[in-house]
């Protein structure tokens, strides 16, 4: 048993050179040696391939306005494991972290024994987060967030209130499939038979997830469908009007920038309409607006300066490129762009270099402390219109010399990887 968080933390951290174990068998005769931690905890359950973590802040800050010890678990979280698991906002202390893995330890190395397969570093953080929110220190309600895909995400061992797809696009390709309806079909593995379904999904993926629910007799909601969504910038602040069946709201402020902001702030909404209609969970209009203007996560479309303006955010496929790309061009339609790039191995980094070309005026590249990121000597030379891509070797002399010698008509967009975008926030802090 662990005595200190430093012990608790490295047998934690060890578990990632185990990497992605894409497999639930483990999972559900862990949840049978903790006697079923996943039943004890009214959930909602998050997938989709980007806006998963936006979705999740929205419920729990609307939740939290309305008085409820709200539980979530987001991955991936900057710094410490621990910060992935939070009630109200508040990441779990290093006490409790050292608690909980000791709560756990036992059945997990029962379970490796009797398997003779170890368990990866994703599926004991599921373990602790389920185990905390429901024993430890429980919640009235806690919000999941898949790792990826769905069907045989660790986190699917739950039967939630509502699920959640927020969308789904071209990501995780060597696990999910290499089209749409493969990746839209493990996204629609988190249904379950009878509990309703809220999507934000288009076109084939849409239907893919109406055909899952169909045959599961789960109820799917569109936010394209049932749902009349309008963004707008004002004032330099994003706004949402929504016009529901059970509800119509304007110009609401969001605490995100971007305009597909607006849609997962909608799903948020919609999942909140129904757990009211159903479930009797108390939210009137002034706790959905002050939930959806107070939510904010780091790393989303933040502004880590404003002299000069250096915005950072964790676009790290192609869809969420884009959408990043047109949120700048709202918010800085003027400025001169430069770029920061770093990326993990297995991303699509063509597409992604040829989108932020377009807009660049300087493109760089540069590589971060993780086994998985992309090597500098293996980035393209050249990207579309012929523009050359500059290797940063020393990242901080780059950033420290374009801050000094950048004026206001200059912006800095740092993108990519979680990780690397994680470390571009350490150095600020």
């Amino acid at each position: 048993m662990f005595q200190t968080y430093e012990e608790a933390l490295n047998y934690v951290e060890v578990k990632k050179g185990i990497g992605i174990v894409y497999d639930l068998d483990r999972m559900k005769k862990l949840m049978v040696q903790l006697r079923h931690p996943e039943r004890r905890v009214k959930t909602i359950h998050v997938a989709g391939t980007n806006g998963k973590g936006s979705t999740v802040t929205y419920l729990q800050q609307i939740l939290q306005q309305s008085s409820f010890f709200v539980g979530t678990f987001m991955t991936p979280a900057f710094g410490d494991p621990k910060n992935q698991i939070a009630i109200n906002g508040e990441p779990m202390s290093e006490e409790e972290f050292v608690a909980g893995i000791n709560n756990i330890y036992e059945s997990v190395e029962e379970v490796e024994k009797e398997t003779n397969q170890p368990f990866s570093f994703f599926e004991v953080m599921t373990t602790l987060a389920l185990y905390y929110f429901s024993t430890q220190k429980p919640v009235d309600m806690a919000i999941i967030e898949t790792g990826m895909g769905g069907k045989h995400d660790a986190t699917n061992v739950i039967t939630p209130l509502v699920s959640i797809i927020t969308n789904v696009s071209n990501d995780h390709e060597q696990f999910l499939g290499d089209t749409i309806e493969e990746i839209a079909k493990q996204k629609a593995g988190i249904i379950k038979s009878g509990l309703p379904v809220m999507t934000a999904a288009t076109d084939t993926a849409l239907e893919v997830i109406k055909k899952e629910g169909a045959e599961k007799k789960a109820t799917v909601y569109s936010v394209q469908e049932r749902v009349e969504v309008n963004a707008s910038v004002k004032n330099g602040k994003q706004m949402l009007s929504y016009q529901a069946p059970y509800r119509a709201m304007t110009d609401v402020e969001l605490g995100m920038f971007g305009e597909y902001q607006a849609f997962n702030a909608a799903l948020a909404m919609m999942t909140v309409d129904y757990l009211k209609q159903f479930y009797a969970v108390m939210v009137d209009d002034e706790q959905i607006i002050n939930g959806l203007k107070n939510a904010t996560i780091k790393g989303r479309f933040e502004y880590l300066s404003n002299e000069p303006v250096i915005i950072v955010d964790t676009a790290h496929n192609p869809a969420a490129i884009d959408a990043a790309i047109h949120a700048l061009n709202q918010e800085n339609p003027d400025a001169t762009i430069d770029v920061l790039f770093g990326a993990m191995k297995d991303k699509n980094t063509e597409y992604m270099l040829n989108q932020l070309a377009s807009i660049a005026n300087e493109l760089n590249v540069t590589t971060f402390e993780s086994d998985r990121a992309k090597e500098l000597e293996v980035y393209e030379s050249f990207v579309g219109n012929h523009k050359k891509v500059n290797k940063i070797n020393d990242l901080d002399a780059f950033l420290n010399e374009w801050r000094i010698s950048h004026d206001k008509d200059r912006l800095l967009f740092i993108t990519g990887s979680h990780y690397f975008v994680g470390q571009i926030l350490e150095s600020y802090e």
